[in-house]
């Protein structure tokens, strides 16, 4: 299922480059920007209804370590990037609402970009703390960043 949708990511960026590039040269389709901001949503979405790949614990850590870092460990890898899809997910449909000038894009983007910024606080307290391997959450932030910038762009601006 992530082939598939990385591979459908990866198209509707396309999309949405070409209608960037065209409203630059003078020609605006919204119809471009709805299926390419409406399809990122939606795969954003299911991005975070994939499951985890779990990396198997090693055998010489003390089982009262393992009671303790658990829940740090779950939040670093279960909960935050499920919860930072969503957040794009909802940035990305503000983002939509905004251009297509309906009620409620504010709230969306405030939500969405909210969601994001909160996350990744989280993330740094868990790096902070020395959770390990976090790193398999970069792939989650190189898409949510963006987002996050043009929600704040969009709803500051």
């Amino acid at each position: 299922m992530i082939k598939y949708l990385s591979k459908a990511e990866f198209l509707l960026l396309g999309l949405l480059a070409i209608a960037v590039v065209l409203e630059s040269i003078g020609t605006k389709l919204d119809v471009l920007y709805l299926i390419s901001l409406a399809g990122l949503a939606l795969v954003f979405f299911l991005f975070a209804q994939v499951p985890n790949r779990k990396e198997e614990p090693s055998s010489t850590e003390s089982n009262e370590k393992d009671k303790s870092s658990g829940f740090q460990t779950l939040l670093g890898f279960v909960i935050v990037p499920k919860v930072l899809w969503i957040g794009t997910a909802v940035a990305t449909i503000g983002i939509l609402f905004f251009l297509q000038d309906f009620k409620g894009a504010e709230n969306l983007l405030t939500i969405g970009g909210i969601t994001i910024a909160i996350t990744t606080v989280i993330l740094l307290v868990l790096r902070v703390i020395n959770v390990k391997n976090l790193h398999t959450v970069i792939p989650i932030l190189y898409r949510s960043y963006p987002t996050l910038l043009a929600a704040a762009y969009l709803v500051f601006a």
